[in-house]
């Protein structure tokens, strides 16, 4: 009977988890606001110069985050456990460094590069269990992806220009 309750509860996370993008998705992609904090995340200089007010911007956009970032610890406490345990969080402020990342700072992006990562967790722990791979080997991969996206958009944002020291030319003549 636990287990049930267990599945139903965490199938009411995933769907309050898909409302949230949803949400999120239509207040940035949707909304004047969301234009807003698109333009002063581009551009803070442009921004004002536009008439919006930055700084109120960006404290309204820490405080939703913030609250997502709340909303999300409580599932996880809450969700699978029940009760808040020692030793809760296992690194997931550097994996949502990685999904966001992978999913271009984009709510539906970030909901594919979340499931794609979860895979990729879950698939480290089942090849620990069977073929008695660390666990570490999984932060690796996730971390040389990280390593991959940033290098792929330095590679394509910026034009890299090598420069070498005036060399002299040798003359032909003595």
């Amino acid at each position: 009977m636990a287990t049930i309750q267990a599945s139903f509860a965490n199938a009411a996370e995933f769907f309050n988890s898909l409302l949230v993008v949803a949400a999120a998705a239509i207040l940035l992609g949707r909304t004047i606001k969301g234009f807003e904090i698109r333009v002063v995340g581009a551009a803070p200089r442009a921004a004002r110069f536009g008439g919006f007010n930055a700084n109120q911007l960006i404290i309204l956009t820490f405080a939703i985050s913030g609250a997502l970032a709340g909303l999300a610890g409580i599932i996880e406490v809450a969700g699978p456990v029940g009760h808040l345990q020692p030793g809760i969080s296992p690194g997931y402020g550097f994996t949502a460094i990685i999904v966001a990342f992978l999913g271009r700072l984009n709510p539906l992006g970030i909901l594919i590069a979340g499931l794609f990562l979860a895979l990729t967790f879950i698939g480290g722990e089942q090849a620990q269990i069977a073929m008695k791979i660390p666990l570490d080997v999984t932060k690796v991969f996730q971390g040389i992806l990280l390593f991959y996206v940033l290098a792929c958009d330095s590679l394509i944002l910026y034009r890299f220009k090598l420069s070498f020291p005036n060399r002299q030319v040798a003359s032909g003549t003595h």
